[in-house]
């Protein structure tokens, strides 16, 4: 991998994307969180958003609906313990989210000084290139690994 390249680069990805990587075997979300655990970026996670991710994996119309097993969830914990980085919340927000579940989410790529919030959710995507994010960029999963297969 190249110097240049988005290894270099922070960041958050949103709850659902881990969720829908994990329980779907394939597609994009998947994609980017194979893409995660080869080292190819470094994911900040706050305490907020593991506490949430751990929710909705307790669920059991989760691991049921989904087929996931004990070893399954267990080895996501372990690879999120190994291969994240924490993530303090940057409050208050230099903007307003429409949706207050996301404000974790935002709050810690601006505090971890991310470079992006990885997400699917159109009210954290209708924030991108809100100049009072400063650099922090807003994308969904395929535009992220697109630019990964750019500069990799």
């Amino acid at each position: 991998m190249r110097p240049s390249s988005v290894a270099s680069h922070v960041a958050v990805v949103d709850t659902n994307l881990f969720v829908s990587g994990t329980i779907l075997k394939h597609g994009v979300p998947f994609e980017l969180l194979e893409s995660w655990r080869r080292g190819e970026f470094v994911v900040l996670l706050s305490g907020e958003q593991e506490a949430e991710l751990r929710d909705v994996f307790a669920r059991s119309k989760i691991r049921t609906h989904y087929h996931l097993t004990e070893v399954e969830i267990a080895q996501f914990f372990d690879d999120l313990a190994k291969l994240t980085r924490p993530a303090p919340l940057h409050l208050p927000l230099p903007v307003a989210v429409r949706d207050a579940k996301d404000e974790a989410i935002l709050a810690a790529a601006l505090g971890g000084d991310a470079g992006f919030v990885i997400t699917g959710d159109n009210d954290l995507l209708t924030l991108a290139g809100d100049p009072r994010l400063g650099s922090l960029r807003i994308v969904t999963a395929r535009s992220f690994l697109d630019l990964l297969s750019i500069l990799t």
